[in-house]
């Protein structure tokens, strides 16, 4: 199995980047992505990095979620984003879409699909605007977010469909029908498990924490 886990799905350390850290080293994930969720945690991560080089070494690859909630703009935070390092991105395509510091970063751009809350980046005619303007970036797939606009998830093979060529990682997390989110359970696994079952190149990146036990019961 491909699991790593997101430094946001750590509720009480998620803000502080040494501790978060940690505790993703402690729990022995082989991926991780750093959940630069708003500026503020961005402008924490690049002195974090800077002060402890090492500290991101036992992970087999790491990206970074850009921020979603914007204190400045989002051509002031990807120029921030740009300086970081050579890390996968994952940006959400109603908050960057349109912005022309996207083509800088190139292939370190991944755009991500919506929940059921946006109003835009939820459908494969939608992200193909997105890829036309970015030709060179990547796709995340967020099984939970597909599953909010079709629960059937037939949304999130038809994603895969089109641009399962560009697939860097998969989103995966416990959801409800209006986008909350919550732990990961076995019953959310074994409703994506066909789903990830066609991504076993890419790492699974759990956003929230998995229930006791449900890990250890996938697949078995």
């Amino acid at each position: 199995m491909s699991f790593g886990i997101a430094t946001g799905a750590f509720e009480d350390e998620r803000d502080d980047w040494p501790a978060a850290v940690a505790r993703a080293r402690a729990g022995d994930w082989p991926f991780l992505e750093l959940t630069a969720i708003d500026e503020e945690r961005l402008d924490r991560l690049v002195p974090f990095l800077d002060a402890d080089p090492a500290a991101l070494r036992p992970f087999e690859r790491v990206s970074v979620h850009a921020p979603v909630g914007l204190r400045t703009s989002a051509a002031a935070v990807l120029a921030k984003l740009e300086r970081l390092g050579a890390f996968d991105l994952v940006v959400h395509p109603d908050v960057y879409s349109g912005e022309g510091g996207l083509r800088r970063l190139g292939g370190r751009v991944v755009f991500e699909n919506m929940d059921v809350q946006k109003s835009f980046g939820r459908f494969c005619s939608e992200l193909a605007r997105v890829f036309s303007a970015c030709p060179e970036a990547g796709f995340c797939l967020d099984v939970a977010h597909a599953f909010t606009n079709d629960s059937s998830l037939r949304l999130a093979d038809e994603l895969l469909d089109v641009f399962g060529n560009r697939l860097r990682q998969v989103h995966v997390s416990g959801i409800e029908p209006d986008g909350r989110h919550r732990p990961t359970t076995a019953e959310d696994l074994d409703l994506y498990a066909p789903v990830l079952e066609r991504c076993p190149h890419v790492p699974w990146i759990l956003e929230t924490e998995p229930a006791e036990g449900s890990l250890a019961s996938f697949g078995s």
